[in-house]
């Protein structure tokens, strides 16, 4: 009897521990269907049937892994269910079809034109636009699902005259409305348009990612406590962007582009980079910019803008606050420059914090952060950081600078950091280095009520 009962127990244990496993690795339901039970096979033209049957089946039985093996598997658009987690094992390549016609869309009948950009020009971006809301992947509304492995998801950098500029084709994967999803460990490649684009997620995590080439990495409009960790970006275009961010953590992340690292353009609030690293110019040509030159027989030239950038309404009103930024122990080399804050009239802004930031190369732009109209950034604080930036020794830049209107100016009137309508400004610790001779003064700043600097 005492031996059942030490059996029982420990066998008991063992479940628990494995039970705890599966929950730690987001795939509920402890279910494994291989999408080759269901018919896939590497000569099939179009898989999208069968993986798709694999994921209903995971998920009417209570959740799983939808296991993708070793193989290339050619698909159209896969719809993630709650609770299914598609996993890529090593070798494993999921392949974009070449086919316009096997892409869904993301639908909603929620109200989401405040995410909407660009209207009216050739970067139109609404979700009302079946077109724009294609991709290969789609995970709407289905909480719990991921997507896992150590596979690749190849899209295939796939051209539709009829999309964004002209060019660009499906994403990636979307994300929408859905709380713990969670991707990690898989390889994106030659996105069609954006990697990964999201819509309106919370609890969500993004690690260990390697994203190469397309336009943006992640782009995400609407989100509140994401955390996006030890990702590697060599992107077209922006790494990461987007905006209506509560709580939104980057750390360890490495971004190369030959656009920008990191761009806001709707406002947030508790946003912290932390322990990342910055680097042009771009591994991965800008596509739209490159191809314009390749058909006009100009010359392309790869480089990498801001490091950071944030710029509430640039591609159309976004209103709200920005509050809670934070940029902690990273580092920028090639870059046009290490950070930029614009405000925007609908925008208002509490405290920005940037300590132990080191960026090496900048050119030719300053740091900055101002607003050109009439709203008021409330506090800056830079501390323990240094910057150092390729100089200009014209004389008297600084003058000629200014005396021009300011969407006139080619560069800021000091070479270091710029500031304009700042309520309060705390430089601690900071050295501003140029490279080589420049008779502009290293920080310079316009209606800024309380300026500190301590060496």
């Amino acid at each position: 009897m005492n031996f059942f009962r030490s059996f029982t127990a420990s066998l008991g244990r063992l479940l628990t521990a494995f039970a705890a496993m599966a929950l730690a690795s987001g795939c509920a339901g402890m279910q494994d269907v291989s999408i080759m039970d269901m018919g896939a096979g590497t000569e099939a033209e179009d898989n999208a049937m069968a993986i798709n049957q694999a994921i209903e089946l995971c998920h009417e039985q209570g959740g799983g892994r939808v296991v993708v093996p070793k193989g290339r598997f050619q698909t159209g658009s896969l719809i993630l269910k709650a609770g299914v987690c598609l996993y890529l094992e090593e070798g494993a390549v999921l392949a974009a079809s070449r086919e316009l016609a096997a892409y869904a869309s993301y639908e909603t009948d929620k109200d989401m034109s405040r995410y909407d950009s660009g209207k009216g020009t050739a970067n139109s971006n609404c979700v009302s636009d079946k077109n724009w809301c294609r991709a290969l992947i789609l995970s709407v509304k289905a909480d719990g699902s991921s997507i896992k492995g150590k596979g690749l998801i190849d899209l295939g950098a796939l051209r539709d005259p009829h999309g964004e500029e002209g060019l660009r084709g499906p994403h990636g994967i979307i994300v929408a409305e859905t709380r713990n999803f969670k991707m990690s460990g898989v390889r994106i490649k030659d996105a069609s348009n954006y990697a990964i684009l999201g819509y309106e997620l919370e609890d969500c995590c993004f690690k260990n990612l390697d994203i190469e080439g397309g336009w943006d990495g992640i782009h995400m409009r609407g989100g509140r406590n994401i955390l996006i960790s030890y990702c590697c970006f060599a992107t077209g275009d922006d790494c990461l962007a987007g905006g209506y961010w509560k709580g939104l953590t980057v750390k360890g992340c490495d971004f190369n582009s030959s656009c920008n690292g990191i761009r806001m353009i709707m406002p947030s609030e508790g946003f912290t980079v932390r322990n990342c690293n910055f680097h042009g110019p771009g591994r991965r040509p800008h596509i739209t910019s490159s191809e314009r030159a390749a058909r006009e027989g100009g010359v392309y030239v790869p480089s990498m803008l801001h490091a950071i950038v944030i710029e509430p309404g640039a591609w159309g009103p976004a209103p709200g606050r920005l509050d809670g930024i934070r940029i902690e122990d990273s580092r920028a080399e090639g870059v046009l420059s290490p950070f930029c804050l614009t405000l925007g009239e609908d925008n208002t802004c509490g405290k920005l914090i940037i300590s132990g930031y080191k960026a090496t190369g900048a050119s030719p732009l300053a740091l900055s952060a101002k607003s050109w109209g009439t709203s008021r950034i409330g506090s800056v604080v830079i501390r323990k950081s240094s910057f150092s930036f390729a100089g200009d020794p014209e004389e008297g830049l600084s003058a000629k600078i200014l005396s021009l209107p300011y969407d006139r100016w080619p560069v800021f009137p000091s070479y270091g950091a710029y500031f304009r309508n700042v309520d309060s400004v705390l430089i601690d610790r900071v050295t501003f280095t140029a490279l080589t001779p420049d008779s502009r003064p290293d920080i310079l700043t316009d209606s800024v009520r309380v300026f500190r600097r301590r060496r």
